[in-house]
């Protein structure tokens, strides 16, 4: 049978999740509680770590490269440790397991819908669609599907919307 694990992000602790109490397995990366700053969440996250009721665990490379490579595709921007916490849902899944995501990360919910992987918001809404991304130029109006930052040919400085 598989086993049921939340994926914690840190918007979710900052959010009022509070890790350990759930009745499922729960995994964080380490970059989370580098992230938790206010004391309140380092404090509840460390906690449930140092009990053994969160357990911190490393994504494989074979599936930060495929995080990277949807990223590519979509033009979402996310952090590294937001690619790593995706990273290790698809390590999870590839397992067996059935991994949720606990976030109220918009992009972070963009990207596991692409996946299909399961996600659990705390405070804010959910997303209520998927999107892609494209870049810009405000200047002449060119359309960028990479993640560049400058028009190559007018140089103004490219703008991120959604794709029609």
């Amino acid at each position: 049978m598989p086993r049921r694990i939340y994926i914690l992000d840190t918007s979710a602790v900052i959010a009022g999740f509070v890790p350990g109490l759930a009745d499922v397995e729960q995994v964080t990366v380490q970059e989370v509680l580098d992230e938790a700053r206010d004391l309140c969440s380092k404090l509840e996250l460390e906690t449930a770590v140092v009990a053994g009721k969160v357990a911190v665990a490393e994504p494989s490379r074979s599936a930060m490269a495929e995080v990277s490579k949807k990223v590519g595709q979509t033009g979402d921007r996310i952090s590294e440790t937001d690619a790593k916490l995706l990273a290790l849902a698809l390590d999870l899944r590839q397992a067996g397991d059935e991994p949720k995501l606990v976030t109220d990360d918009y992009s972070i919910q963009n990207l596991a819908r692409l996946f299909g992987i399961s996600y659990r918001r705390v405070a804010m809404p959910g997303i209520s669609e998927v999107l892609t991304w494209e870049m810009v130029c405000p200047a002449c109006g060119r359309v960028y599907r990479a993640t560049i930052s400058q028009c190559e040919a007018c140089g103004s400085s490219l703008v991120r919307r959604p794709r029609r």
